[in-house]
C-alpha cells in the first residue's frame, strides 16, 4: 500500500521497481550511503527520488543540502521535483559548493572570523597582481607557478595552514601575495573553500555545522580534499549520501581527490554501499569501447558497464584527416548534412580539448551559417577589450573595488604601470586613503606624488568612462548598449551574455552578479538552440545523440607530460587523460524511439602548422616544412575489438 502525505499519494517511488538499485538508493535508511554510478546509469534519477522521499516525509527543505557539480544540475533537480509535484521543492537548496562557500563567507559574523573579503579575482585580474609582486619573487613565470603551488596546497589541506611555504623564497612569496590580496580586499578563487573549512573547523559551535539534516553530494570524485573536508563539517550531524564514479575523475588540475570516494566505505563502517552499472544512455558498441578503454587503467577497482541490447549498436566512425583545417571542414560538412536531414543544432555536441584547436571548427561552422556556441571557461573575457569593459562594469558599481581599479590603471601597459602604482599604494598604506580616493586627489591636484603622471592620465580616462555610464544605469538596455556596443566584435560574447541575463534581472547590480556566475562557473543551459563546442571536461553531465570528439592526437589527448615529472606523476596524468576520453565517448545517447541510434564521430589530423601546435601546446617530434607531424592518440588503439577501423576523410 502506498504512503500518503496530507491526503496525497506520495510520488517518490512512482514507477520504481522495488528490486532496482534506484529504489535502493532512494529508500536507503542508513545515515551514510555511498553510490558508485557509471556514466548513463541513472544516478541523477535515483538522487531525485531520494530527495523527493525526504521532502515527502516532512523534512524541512531548508535542512536538505543537495550539492551538485554545476548550477544547471541544481536547476534540473529542482525542475524534476516540480514535475513530481513534490512538496517543499520550491525552497530546496540545490547548489554548487562554490556558491555555498560564497554565501556562508558573506555572512557578517563569518567575515569577521576569517578576516578576508570574499571578492574572488577573475583570471584576467591576476595579471596586475602578478606584475606587482614579480620583481621581488623571481619574475612573472615563477610567480605563476608559485600561485599554482599555493592554491594546490590549500586544496589539499584539511583546514590548517597550507603546507606550501617551506623555503625562505616561498615564505617571502606567500607574504607578498597575502599582503597584496589583503590590501586589495580580494581572494583567489582557490581560497574560498579552504577559508570556509578554516571557519567551520575553528567554530565547532557555529550554526553552520548544524544547519543541515541531510546532505546529498553528486560527483564526489571531483571534489578536492578541502571540499570533502568542508562536507565532513557540514554533515557532522546530518545523514549523508554521496554519489560518484572514480572512473570519471577528471579534475586533477583542480586537485580532485578520487581516493576520497574509494576510501569512504572504510571510513564509514556500516554504510549502505550500492553500485549502478546498467548503461541506459549509450549504444552497445560505445559501451564495449568504453569498457575496453577504461580497463587499461591500473588504479581502479575492476568493474564494467553493462550494455543494454535494447539501446542498439549505434553508429561509430573514426576518421583521420590531413590537416587541422581539414578536420574543421569535415566536421562542418557532417554537421550541415545532419541539419539538412532534420537534426536540431542542440542535438550536436563537439568536444575539443584545446580551445585553440576548437577555434577553426567554430569559425568553419559559423561561416557555413550553422548556429554554434563555444563553452570554454572565461571565454567571454579572452580579449583585452572585454577584460577592460568588464572591470569597468565592476568599478562603476563600486568605486572602492580595489582589484578592478588596479587592473584598469594598468591595462594597456605590459608592466601594468606597476612602479607609479607602487607609489600610490605606499601613500594609501601610510595615509589610510583608499586607492580610489588617492587617485581622485591626484587627478584633482589635491595630492602630488612624484613619477605618477602616466597613472593619473589613465585614471582621468577611466573616470570619464564611468561618468558617461553613470547616467544610463536606470535604463538597462541603453546601459548594455553603451557598455558592450554592437560594433565591437571583441565584446560580442559579453554583450550576448548581458542580453541573456537581462531577461531575469532589473538592475546593473543583478546583471553583474549573473554575468560573474556565468563567466566563472560556466554552465550549459538546459535549453539550447546551437551546436555546442566545448572541452571534454565541460561535457561532464551532458548527453546527446550526436557527439564529435576532435583533435584526438598525442599531445592533446593525452596532453604531453612535463619531462621533469617523476614516473608516478606521469602515470597518474595518463590515467586521468584516459578517464577524460572515457567521459567524452560516453556522452553519446541512443534514442531509438525518436530515430536517433546514437552517433559517435572521432577525428584526428595528420598535421597542423607548427604555430598551431605551439598554440595548442602539442609536443610534436618531427616536422615537414612549416607543418608539425602528429601521432594518433594512443587511446584509439585501446578501444577494443568493438571499435571500427579508422578511415580517411577530408582534404
Amino acid at each position: 500500500m502506498r504512503e500518503h502525505f496530507g491526503g496525497r499519494v506520495l510520488a517518490w517511488d512512482s514507477g520504481l521497481d522495488q528490486g532496482s538499485v534506484a529504489f535502493g538508493i532512494a529508500a536507503a535508511p542508513e545515515p551514510r550511503v555511498r553510490v558508485i554510478a557509471g556514466p548513463g546509469t541513472g544516478k541523477s534519477f535515483a538522487m531525485k527520488r531520494r530527495v523527493a522521499r525526504l521532502l515527502e516525509s516532512g523534512i524541512d527543505p531548508n535542512e536538505i543540502l543537495a550539492v551538485t557539480f554545476t548550477r544547471v544540475a541544481a536547476e534540473d533537480l529542482h525542475r524534476e521535483l516540480q514535475k513530481l509535484d513534490t512538496p517543499g521543492c520550491e525552497e530546496l537548496k540545490g547548489q554548487t559548493l562554490h556558491s555555498l562557500a560564497m554565501r556562508i563567507l558573506a555572512r557578517k559574523h563569518v567575515l569577521e572570523a576569517v578576516g578576508r573579503a570574499p571578492r574572488p579575482l577573475n583570471t584576467f585580474e591576476t595579471k596586475a597582481m602578478i606584475c606587482d609582486i614579480a620583481d621581488a619573487n623571481g619574475g612573472k613565470r615563477l610567480v605563476k607557478r608559485l600561485i599554482q603551488g599555493y592554491t594546490a596546497a590549500w586544496a589539499q589541506s584539511q583546514g590548517d595552514e597550507p603546507g606550501f611555504a617551506k623555503t625562505e623564497e616561498e615564505k617571502q612569496f606567500q607574504s607578498d601575495l597575502l599582503d597584496w590580496l589583503d590590501f586589495h580586499q580580494g581572494m583567489l578563487i582557490g581560497e574560498l573553500i579552504p577559508y570556509l573549512v578554516r571557519y567551520l573547523k575553528d567554530n565547532p559551535a557555529g550554526a553552520e555545522r548544524k544547519e543541515f539534516r541531510h546532505l546529498l553530494v553528486d560527483e564526489f570524485q571531483d571534489l578536492n580534499m578541502a571540499e570533502q573536508t568542508a562536507l565532513v563539517y557540514l554533515g557532522e550531524t546530518a545523514e549523508v549520501c554521496i554519489v560518484g564514479d572514480d572512473d570519471q575523475s577528471i579534475y586533477s588540475f583542480k586537485n580532485a581527490y578520487p581516493d576520497g570516494i574509494r576510501e569512504w566505505k572504510d571510513l564509514h563502517p556500516g554504510c549502505a554501499d550500492l553500485e549502478m552499472a546498467d548503461c541506459h544512455r549509450c549504444p552497445t558498441t560505445v559501451v564495449d569501447m568504453a569498457n575496453a578503454l577504461i580497463a587499461v587503467n591500473q588504479n581502479r577497482l575492476p568493474r564494467a558497464l553493462n550494455p543494454l541490447p535494447e539501446k542498439g549498436p549505434g553508429e561509430v566512425a573514426i576518421v583521420q584527416v590531413p590537416y587541422l583545417s581539414s578536420e574543421a571542414k569535415w566536421i562542418t560538412k557532417k554537421v550541415t548534412d545532419l541539419l539538412a536531414n532534420g537534426v536540431h543544432p542542440s542535438e550536436i555536441i563537439i568536444l575539443v580539448q584545446r580551445a585553440v584547436a576548437g577555434r577553426p571548427i567554430l569559425d568553419a561552422l559559423k561561416q557555413a551559417g550553422v548556429p554554434a556556441k563555444s563553452y570554454y571557461e572565461e571565454s567571454q573575457l579572452d580579449s583585452e577589450a572585454a577584460q577592460e569593459r568588464f572591470a569597468t562594469f565592476k568599478l562603476l558599481l563600486n568605486t572602492e573595488d580595489r582589484v578592478a581599479l588596479r587592473y584598469l590603471l594598468g591595462a594597456g601597459d605590459n608592466d601594468f604601470r606597476r612602479r607609479p602604482y607602487a607609489r600610490v599604494r605606499a601613500h594609501c598604506e601610510s595615509s589610510g586613503d583608499s586607492p580610489w580616493t588617492a587617485m581622485q586627489k591626484l587627478a584633482d591636484e589635491v595630492l602630488a606624488l612624484p613619477h605618477t603622471k602616466p597613472l593619473v592620465e589613465r585614471f582621468k580616462t577611466i573616470r570619464a568612462e564611468l561618468d558617461a555610464l553613470e547616467g544610463l544605469k536606470a535604463d538597462l538596455p541603453a546601459f548594455i548598449d553603451a557598455l558592450f556596443p554592437t560594433d565591437d566584435e571583441n565584446l560580442s560574447e559579453l554583450r550576448e551574455l548581458a542580453l541573456a541575463q537581462m531577461e531575469t534581472v532589473a538592475a546593473p547590480e543583478e546583471l553583474l552578479g549573473g554575468m560573474m556566475e556565468e563567466i566563472t562557473q560556466p554552465d550549459i543551459p538546459p535549453t539550447v538552440e546551437e551546436v555546442r563546442l566545448m572541452s571534454l571536461h565541460k561535457s561532464k553531465g551532458l548527453s546527446s545523440p550526436f557527439v564529435f570528439v576532435a583533435g584526438c592526437v598525442e599531445g592533446i589527448l593525452p596532453a604531453a607530460p612535463d619531462p621533469d615529472w617523476p614516473k608516478e606523476v606521469k602515470d597518474a596524468a595518463l590515467e586521468e587523460a584516459r578517464r577524460l576520453f572515457y567521459v567524452g565517448i560516453t556522452r553519446v545517447k541512443s534514442d531509438l524511439a525518436n530515430g536517433r541510434p546514437g552517433s559517435l564521430f572521432i577525428s584526428y589530423p595528420q598535421q597542423m602548422t607548427i604555430k598551431d601546435a605551439y598554440g595548442a601546446n602539442v609536443a610534436f617530434k618531427t616536422k615537414s616544412g612549416p607543418m608539425a607531424n602528429l601521432l594518433p592518440s594512443r587511446f584509439l588503439g585501446e578501444l577494443g575489438a568493438a571499435a571500427p577501423k579508422p578511415t580517411a576523410g577530408g582534404a
